[in-house]
């Protein structure tokens, strides 16, 4: 993995639809092409979709290290018009993304997710001396995230910093 850019940037107001999942990464990632046909069923039938505007990203609610595994709760999710009033169901719900964000500019294969986490986390955060906030960290694909180990793409992590 190279080591990133990180750069900050504060968020007026960011509402996304979510599809979540509660339990191990393990499992979620077994879960997730699921979870993001859903997602993206839901918004191509609302015409949520805007080329080049709407942004996909999976969001982290819990810490893996305070939150017991099987209580994990994950969401894949999509940005949509700050305006559009979604009535949500079972399967999607709707959240808003707002305030200052630490963000880790990757170029990563799906092999060195957690290594940008890690970076993030425990080089970034903590060589920066920032206060981490109580908010939702979450991964934004700015590419399409590779197929395969030997493909790369650009993630970008954002932390939610004081």
């Amino acid at each position: 993995m190279n080591i990133p850019t990180v750069s900050i940037e504060n968020i007026e107001e960011m509402k996304v639809i979510c599809v979540s999942f509660r339990g191990a990464y393990i499992e979620f990632r077994k879960q997730s092409k699921k979870m993001f046909n859903t997602l993206f069923s839901f918004a191509e039938q609302h015409n949520l979709i805007v080329k080049d505007v709407s942004k996909v990203l999976t969001i982290y609610h819990d810490n893996p290290f305070v939150t017991d595994a099987k209580s994990l709760r994950t969401s894949v999710a999509m940005t949509i018009p700050s305006d559009t009033i979604i009535e949500e169901n079972d399967d999607i719900s709707v959240i808003s993304i707002s305030g200052k964000f630490g963000i880790g500019h990757f170029e990563i294969s799906l092999g060195e997710y957690e290594e940008a986490w890690q970076y993030m986390y425990q080089k970034w955060l903590i060589s920066e001396k920032i206060e981490p906030r109580d908010a939702f960290p979450f991964e934004l694909y700015v590419t399409e995230p590779p197929k395969s180990y030997k493909g790369k793409s650009f993630t970008d992590i954002y932390i939610p910093i004081k």
